[in-house]
């Protein structure tokens, strides 16, 4: 009979322990959707849109809206701006494709969203950080994007450039889960800890 009441009552323990941690699991924690406007980037010039931080958050992927008509390498890098110091730059292109840095192929006709894995990396609350991007030759940009959403993280003023960016935002456990946790183990402790209960 022992079983009959540990099993199931493990299994919710198990699956209670671990609802907290899938409540943040990766997602999109800023996007600035493009519009029908695109701008030209000159080679070797940098496009940066400034962002708050608002909460704690881990980043593990970015992405502007663009397309590479030369051909040429791009840039990726993110900066924080109360230190000017520069947090991560990655440069790639699709010469020499590496699934741990782009998703996609670099669009040289049509625009698409190019994303950048990059290693985890959080943003502390309270500060701004450029996200930025240039190419060692012509880009095509979305820009002024016509909506924005966010986790954590929003725009400094009128958004100017087509962003995404993925992670998980350090937002505290919803109180629900952790009672039921609680309870979880008073029910345990009643279990284990009565010997006639666990007879029958």
């Amino acid at each position: 009979m022992q079983k009959i009441h540990c099993l199931p009552l493990s299994l919710s323990l198990f699956a209670l322990i671990l609802s907290p941690i899938c409540a943040h699991a990766d997602s999109l924690v800023l996007g600035l959707d493009q519009s029908s406007a695109y701008e030209t980037l000159g080679a070797n010039t940098t496009l940066s849109q400034d962002v708050q931080v608002s909460a704690n958050t881990t980043l593990d992927g970015i992405a502007f809206f663009m397309s590479d008509p030369s051909g040429a390498p791009v840039t990726y890098s993110i900066t924080d701006l109360t230190t000017s110091s520069t947090l991560f730059s990655q440069t790639f292109d699709d010469t020499s494709p590496d699934p741990t840095l782009t998703s996609i192929a670099i669009p040289e006709g049509s625009r698409d969203w190019v994303e950048l894995y990059l290693p985890p990396l959080t943003l502390d609350a309270g500060s701004d950080y450029a996200f930025s991007i240039s190419g060692d030759g012509t880009l095509n940009i979305g820009g002024d994007p016509t909506s924005s959403t966010g986790q954590g993280l929003e725009a400094v003023g009128t958004p100017e450039v087509s962003l995404r960016v993925w992670g998980s935002s350090a937002v505290a456990p919803e109180p629900s889960p952790l009672i039921m946790l609680g309870t979880g183990f008073l029910a345990l402790i009643g279990v284990v800890g009565n010997p006639q209960r666990r007879a029958r």
